[in-house]
């Protein structure tokens, strides 16, 4: 089985996959990433933004190469400059049906993807995030990484592994694994309270705060999991 590695500022992750496929880089529209973060993990990659997304970019000195979105939260001078450097503009009426990050992940089509401007903000935005990626990963088979400088999740499927190191240890707050399934076995090693064919359910989540001795890994055996980690700002 091969191996795919990720590396953020943070930690290095280094998941199974069943083949090598290319990486882009998303900026969503929600909380805003640290620039020099979004500057370090974004480079050598393709990037794509969804509308606030291309706010963080311009801020950063990024050009992305596509802006999706209808404009209601990054405003049209965005839009404008973003055009003016380069980057192909898709706008859509702020009357749809579909979120601006469904509309990037419609034209994605298959690449591993590392997106942030994921969290914070609204609840039903960063619930409809989690499983639209969730759908995409499973549709495609390839991997998905949300992140900024404070917090990462990786999404993991059914015969999934992944070995987690972390850069500076005493600044993680928090590993916890979130049940995405109805039902979810896991084992997860290296932490302070290692599980070993664990059953998750997603209405009772109780593996919740645990503590990374080190460098640590978990498999996921069934279901689908978000292996997610909390740093100190």
């Amino acid at each position: 089985m091969l191996t795919q590695k990720f590396i953020l500022p943070q930690c290095t992750a280094e998941i199974t996959a069943s083949e090598q496929q290319e990486t882009c880089f998303v900026t969503a529209g929600g909380r805003r990433p640290d620039l020099n973060w979004l500057r370090k993990t974004s480079a050598g990659y393709t990037v794509y933004c969804a509308d606030a997304g291309g706010t963080c970019c311009l801020e950063a000195g990024i050009v992305p190469q596509r802006l999706y979105g209808d404009g209601d939260s990054a405003g049209a001078d965005v839009y404008k400059k973003l055009a003016a450097q380069g980057t192909k503009i898709f706008q859509y009426p702020p009357a749809k049906d579909d979120t601006d990050l469904q509309l990037v992940l419609q034209q994605c089509t298959g690449c591993n993807l590392i997106v942030s401007g994921i969290w914070g903000g609204r609840f039903d935005h960063l619930y409809s995030n989690v499983f639209s990626l969730l759908g995409y990963k499973a549709k495609y088979g390839c991997q998905v990484i949300m992140a900024d400088e404070q917090e990462v999740m990786l999404l993991l499927q059914a015969s999934e592994s992944v070995h987690v190191s972390i850069d500076k240890l005493q600044n993680v707050k928090a590993v916890s694994l979130l049940p995405l399934s109805n039902e979810v076995q896991v084992n997860i090693a290296g932490v302070r309270w290692p599980l070993q064919e664990a059953q998750l359910q997603l209405l009772y989540p109780y593996a919740i705060s645990n503590e990374p001795l080190g460098d640590f890994a978990c498999d996921c055996l069934a279901g689908a999991v978000g292996l997610y980690l909390c740093f100190t700002e």
